[in-house]
């Protein structure tokens, strides 16, 4: 093994865990955002503007992983009526007047800089070694005077579905017993 040197030595020894953001609503400045027009949707990357993690993601894991603090705003038909919350939620945070201007044509790099209330959950997924493992989600935004005078609720775990169960020897079916049948 080669001699590892300075940095070794001021290297912090880790176990491994790491501090998560506590489900809840934050105050976030958008950091980054990328219109993915051809899927019709904004990118968002934020990080914690005020209060205890404020900078949370600031680190390097944070600046190596923006996947781990985005989320995405469609701008499809079907989904305006979230898009304009959207927009809603910031203008009401900055004063500014995006909601107006997306009829138009938004210009999303003006977003950058702009503070936002952000709701953090967790949601399971599968690992890619068949483990339960929980990751980061936002699951709404509000505006920053909602998240500061506490008018949202606390996300809760979304869970994976339950396995489907049957006792039906047919897959597809369910086992029925006389009682139940109609005739």
């Amino acid at each position: 093994m080669k001699a590892l040197g300075k940095a070794y030595k001021a290297a912090e020894a880790s176990t491994g865990e790491f501090k998560r953001l506590p489900a809840g609503g934050y105050i976030a400045e958008i950091t980054a955002v990328e219109d993915k027009a051809d899927k019709e949707y904004l990118n968002i990357t934020f990080d914690i503007a005020e209060g205890e993690f404020k900078g949370f993601y600031s680190d390097d894991w944070g600046k190596e992983h923006p996947y781990a603090h985005s989320f995405v705003r469609s701008y499809k038909d079907k989904a305006l009526g979230m898009f304009k919350g959207f927009l809603k939620a910031v203008d009401a945070s900055n004063s500014t007047q995006f909601e107006k201007q997306a009829e138009k044509g938004l210009p999303e790099q003006n977003l950058v800089g702009k503070y936002i209330g952000v709701l953090i959950g967790y949601e399971e997924y599968r690992t890619n070694r068949g483990e339960i493992g929980q990751r980061t989600r936002v699951t709404g935004t509000r505006s920053v005077q909602a998240i500061r005078d506490g008018n949202f609720k606390v996300p809760e775990l979304k869970r994976l579905g339950e396995e489907p169960t049957t006792n039906s020897p047919v897959p597809g079916f369910d086992q029925l017993n006389e009682a139940e049948l109609p005739f």
